[in-house]
């Protein structure tokens, strides 16, 4: 989640569009949409900020686990990353397999989540009734992985890239 001194840099990543604008636009833009997240949750600051954080962590296990299949399975090293087409989409994957699996990373965390507002089916089996073992995490890791490994060969076999 990009704090307020860096969110001007980090939304930057979404295309050469919205590269054009000033950074102090997109850092007003986002001082607004944290505000707007701030004044509901003012009253229950600390169940809200909890619930963000946990979500941070099932974002951050998924994401790590799709990196990972493509840098340790697909890449393998350094050298395998061309630095000079980092700004040309034509040379770059699409992403189709990673968004897939991203998806599937949270179908995974969703079934091994445990709060207190929701626990999946295999957070119940994880500990005990009536909440469980939080394993969300773990499984949006492996889920992300494992689906990554399948559909990312399927993308380049189809798309080419």
């Amino acid at each position: 989640c990009p704090n307020i001194y860096s969110v001007g840099l980090t939304v930057q990543v979404f295309g050469k569009w919205i590269q054009r604008l000033p950074r102090f636009i997109l850092t007003i833009v986002a001082t607004g949409a944290y505000i707007a997240i701030a004044i509901p949750g003012y009253s229950h600051f600390e169940t809200v900020l909890e619930n963000f954080m946990n979500f941070i962590g099932y974002w951050l296990a998924i994401y790590t686990g799709v990196a990972f299949a493509d840098h340790f399975v697909f890449k393998r090293s350094l050298d395998a990353y061309v630095i000079s087409n980092y700004d040309k989409p034509k040379n770059l994957a699409i992403g189709i397999a990673a968004v897939l699996a991203f998806c599937f990373g949270v179908a995974g965390m969703v079934t091994g989540m445990s709060q207190t507002w929701f626990v999946g089916p295999i957070a119940l089996h994880a500990g005990k009734a009536p909440y469980g073992g939080d394993v969300g995490s773990a499984l949006g890791f492996a889920f992300g992985f494992t689906s990554y490994l399948f559909l990312r060969p399927l993308e380049l076999k189809f798309i080419g890239r």
